[in-house]
């Protein structure tokens, strides 16, 4: 048994190619690295209990939200010296490069999202998620991450799965002081499409804002994101991410200041929208 338990969670029948490619991503950097790995499917949500699944219906992701922290929860009490969740949307393009080790107590994803605000205009986001959460044994922020999550859903209506998501975790950023994984990315549709169509420019410019080297990225290739990208332009991108090693976003690390968390920047790019099909 390892030390460490990598853990997803996605359905067994019908999953989307580039999704797949996603898992085996993961779970083959995983072997490689040496950690224990556990994919596991809608059973997961009968931790979640009765009363928290009520309260939020049929909303998978705020399911989903609770049930990472208490499979984390239970891999610490199966004897895992920690644990680490990695959503199912997670591209390890670098495996070699990429590792989670240096976490002293847990830590979320950092973020740097990427939007097209109309026109030659665009702004970006620093920010964190929940797309990957690596927790050591023993940690007491755990139990109240749960219990903050359980509260929400109890006490609030839930319109949306960010109350009990990522609006929750950015939330608790600066009064829990968490450390934050600057190795993984989350890239908007804006950004999958400008890897496979090239783009280059913003995509160096995404790397300066960013700060660090991503090894690994959250691809938000849904129709939950605009603009709604199909399954070749996803598979493109992971391409191009895996033959260079995400070369085109890391080129601009160091090549200015990153973007501070919680803030936002806004800024031209012309004839970007043109290039991606934006006009």
């Amino acid at each position: 048994m390892s030390p460490v338990l990598i853990i997803q969670s996605y359905r067994a029948a019908n999953v989307p190619a580039w999704i797949a490619r996603c898992l085996a991503s993961v779970q083959a950097w995983a072997k490689q690295a040496g950690h224990d790995y556990q994919l596991v499917g809608d059973e997961a949500f009968e931790l979640c209990g009765a009363d928290y699944l009520a309260r939020v219906g049929d909303n998978v992701r705020s399911i989903t939200n609770l049930a990472r922290l208490e499979l984390v929860k239970r891999a610490h009490a199966a004897g895992y010296a920690w644990a680490v969740w990695m959503d199912a949307d997670i591209f390890v393009f670098d495996p070699e490069a990429f590792q989670l080790e240096d976490v002293t107590r847990y830590a979320f994803a950092r973020e740097t999202w990427l939007v097209w605000q109309g026109g030659e205009n665009w702004s970006a986001v620093s920010a964190v998620n929940n797309s990957v959460f690596a927790c050591r044994a023993g940690e007491p922020d755990l139990d109240f991450l749960i219990s903050a999550t359980r509260h929400v859903a109890l006490h609030r209506q839930i319109a949306n799965n960010y109350q009990v998501g990522g609006d929750l975790v950015k939330g608790l950023r600066v009064p829990l002081a968490f450390e934050m994984l600057g190795n993984v990315g989350m890239f908007s549709s804006y950004a999958v499409r400008s890897l496979a169509r090239r783009a280059d420019p913003i995509l160096a410019a995404l790397g300066t804002l960013h700060g660090t080297p991503i090894h690994a990225a959250n691809l938000c290739a849904t129709d939950n994101y605009l603009p709604r990208l199909d399954q070749a332009e996803a598979l493109t991108a992971m391409d191009v991410l895996e033959s260079t090693r995400g070369a085109m976003i890391n080129a601009g690390v160091g090549a200015g200041d990153p973007l501070a968390p919680g803030l936002e920047i806004r800024f031209t790019a012309p004839g970007l929208a043109g290039r991606l099909g934006l006009l």
